[in-house]
């Protein structure tokens, strides 16, 4: 950029505010997005509607959202300023507040007054500053949200406790926030209809990352800076992949450069500066070292720290020489007359590795890895439920069942509940499985636990609090000066309920959507158990005898004391005929029994209800539709995942807004999982 864009010409700037605008350092890079978010306000600046104002930095942690917004300051001769969003955020941090003072007039100091503190935001508003508003995806009270989304408005206006607020026509706000890591949750769709522009920032490449350390750093070996760049967008691959929380990025690759600058090893360094960053977890380590080792990079950088550590010290007798290309690549040489060799000292082997020992007290306890080293994650069997208690729950889980089908069409239809029971094999198939799997689940555990950390807001206030969000008049009087309330804490436990229904007709077997309905419900337990959420997995089908009309097979259900019930689910297998209409009526029943508000089943199946003697066509479409009005009055919300030849009539049956369409069947764990989280 040629020079500095004042947006208004004629404005003055005050001393404080002056000090406020941000410097570019001279190790500052301009990036593509700042030189296309400078040019697009520049152009639009004076067009009316066309104005842009409010900007979007959406990217992974470290790919340098702070340092546009900061360089946009500079650009713009604006001061800069900012707010860093958290959860339990309300009104008076956006508006500001009123809080009591003491008169200190005539030495006396018993007089109270009330003033009002704006907020940073207001400041920026109000002053024609540059406001970052940092992660506001973590906001939970949507009376916050609705306050934000005011002060975006073009010509908005704050209504603070003592006066209303107008936009500046200077302001400009920047909303940063991170994708996908812990506390992320999708950006208010009123926000971010706000927004002007937007730039989605990932970790740069390898060759703008290298001049970026250059300037930050000093340093110059383009060898190492390479390799080090290349390490670092392996590990960042890899902990995606894997649902590994941490992040690798930008930021540690600065520091590990500026270790290495000052004489530290490569290999030791990288697990101070970039892989603890990242995890401590000894397993989650074990994945990013063989990721590492596959890729070749463990080799070269034991390598890269012996040619480091030659250069270091000087000659020795124990040497190999290393030559070393322009482009970074190096090769083991033996002829001692090239002068653009570079001297190898053997050394010891590096101390840096990971404690791949595993915690005897943890409930995932084995470290035993796969072919491809991928662990295997085997649970501690800690089911403490004799015989008769699981015969007295089936028991239970029968008469429930009957009693759900009075006076339906099914009464008369010879029903049996079925509690799997589970062997050696059911566990082994389970864990193999589970290896599979728990990437996704601990990677979606991950983005939705923050969601439900005080899920539910409370209309509850506490009195008698220094500042708050409503002014009590009738505190005043108590002079102590705890005149507000504020909200409570809001609740924390999950509000939702779980079933998952799994249509075991014979038709099943085909095309491999008995197994994709296993791993289904694997990851389904597996993430439900995880964020705290009540569940219970049901299958059924129908005419397996003349005395068993409708089979229902219990295998996890929230009521149960059984820890071992989970490994059941490799029952789940193809059969006969499905009565489907009796089977949701007996599932949401027993739903019903769950205090949280939200109820949700979500129902797996393949084809249209078919059962003898003659519940099929329009007779069962009837009694499908008929059961599921009645439970959605009663507050279930029910979801089809269609995955066989019968889809449409699948969604007529559901409706078309209820209805998942499964056409890639592996995506179907991941779907279902993801579907939970947004019902949330």
């Amino acid at each position: 950029m040629k020079q500095t864009s004042i947006l208004s010409p004629t404005r003055q700037l005050s001393e404080e505010e002056k000090s406020h605008v941000w410097q570019k350092p001279p190790s500052h890079i301009e990036s593509e997005a700042e030189k296309r978010i400078y040019q697009e306000v520049v152009r639009n600046w004076n067009r009316g509607e066309m104005k842009i104002s409010t900007i979007l930095l959406e990217g992974d942690a470290g790919s340098g959202k702070t340092q546009i917004a900061k360089a946009l300051s500079a650009d713009f001769n604006l001061p800069y300023t900012k707010v860093t969003c958290f959860a339990d955020m309300d009104k008076s941090d956006v508006l500001g507040s009123i809080l009591p003072v003491l008169s200190e007039e005539d030495g006396h100091s018993d007089k109270v007054e009330y003033r009002y503190y704006p907020s940073e935001i207001v400041r920026a508003y109000e002053n024609g500053w540059l406001l970052e508003i940092q992660e506001p995806t973590v906001i939970r009270d949507a009376a916050v949200l609705m306050a934000l989304n005011s002060a975006l408005e073009p010509d908005g206006s704050l209504n603070l406790p003592t006066r209303i607020a107008h936009r500046h026509p200077d302001f400009i706000a920047v909303i940063t926030t991170n994708r996908g890591y812990n506390g992320f949750r999708p950006l208010n769709e009123a926000l971010r209809d706000r927004v002007q522009h937007a730039e989605k920032l990932d970790l740069p490449p390898k060759e703008v990352m290298m001049e970026r350390v250059k300037a930050k750093t000093g340093y110059e070996s383009e060898p190492v800076l390479s390799l080090l760049a290349e390490t670092i967008m392996v590990l960042d691959e890899t902990a995606r992949a894997n649902a590994i929380k941490g992040v690798a990025g930008m930021r540690s690759y600065i520091f590990w450069v500026d270790a290495v600058q000052s004489g530290a090893s490569i290999q030791k360094s990288l697990y101070y500066k970039v892989l603890y960053k990242i995890t401590t977890d000894p397993q989650e380590l074990v994945i990013l070292e063989q990721a590492l080792a596959s890729h070749g990079l463990t080799e070269k950088l034991e390598e890269m720290d012996h040619i480091c550590q030659s250069q270091k010290d000087g000659e020795n007798p124990e040497v190999m020489e290393l030559n070393i290309s322009e482009n970074g690549e190096f090769s083991a040489k033996t002829d001692q007359a090239d002068k653009n060799a570079v001297r190898l000292r053997k050394s010891e082997d590096s101390e840096g590795h990971s404690d791949t020992s595993s915690d005897e007290n943890t409930d995932i306890s084995s470290n035993d890895n796969g072919e491809n080293g991928t662990p295997f994650y085997h649970e501690l069997d800690k089911s403490d439920t004799t015989e008769l208690q699981k015969k007295e729950f089936r028991k239970q889980l029968n008469r429930e069942a009957r009693q759900s089908v009075q006076g339906s069409v099914h009464e008369d239809i010879k029903l049996i509940v079925h509690r799997p029971e589970v062997t050696y094999q059911n566990r082994e198939e389970y864990n193999r499985m589970m290896t599979t799997l728990m990437p996704v689940i601990r990677e979606l555990i991950r983005k939705t636990n923050p969601l439900l950390e005080h899920e539910l807001s409370a209309d509850e206030f506490a009195k008698s609090r220094l500042y708050g969000t409503k002014f009590c008049a009738d505190q005043v009087a108590t002079m102590d000066f705890r005149t507000f309330a504020r909200k409570r804490p809001p609740e924390e436990e999950p509000s939702i309920a779980v079933a998952l229904r799994i249509d075991e007709s014979a038709s099943m077997s085909a095309f491999g959507r008995l197994d994709a309905a296993k791993q289904a419900a694997v990851a389904l337990y597996e993430f439900c158990k995880g964020c705290g959420i009540p569940i219970m997995v049901y299958g059924d089908t129908a005419d397996r005898s003349k005395l068993e009309q409708m089979s229902v097979y219990s295998y996890v259900d929230f009521e149960s004391k059984d820890a071992n019930e989970k490994y059941a689910l490799m029952n789940i297998q193809a059969r006969s005929n499905n009565r489907d209409g009796m089977a949701l009526r007996i599932i949401s029943d027993r739903l019903l029994n769950a205090p949280q508000k939200s109820k949700l089943i979500i129902s797996i199946s393949d084809g249209q209800p078919k059962a003898m003697p003659d519940y099929s066509g329009e007779k069962a479409a009837y009694d499908m539709k008929d059961t599921l009005q009645e439970f959605r009055r009663k507050g279930i919300q029910f979801l089809a995942a269609a995955i066989g030849q019968d889809k449409e009539a699948i969604r007529e049956l559901y409706g078309a807004e209820n209805t998942l369409d499964i056409t890639d069947l592996k995506q179907l764990p991941a779907r279902l999982v993801q579907v939970i989280a947004r019902f949330m």
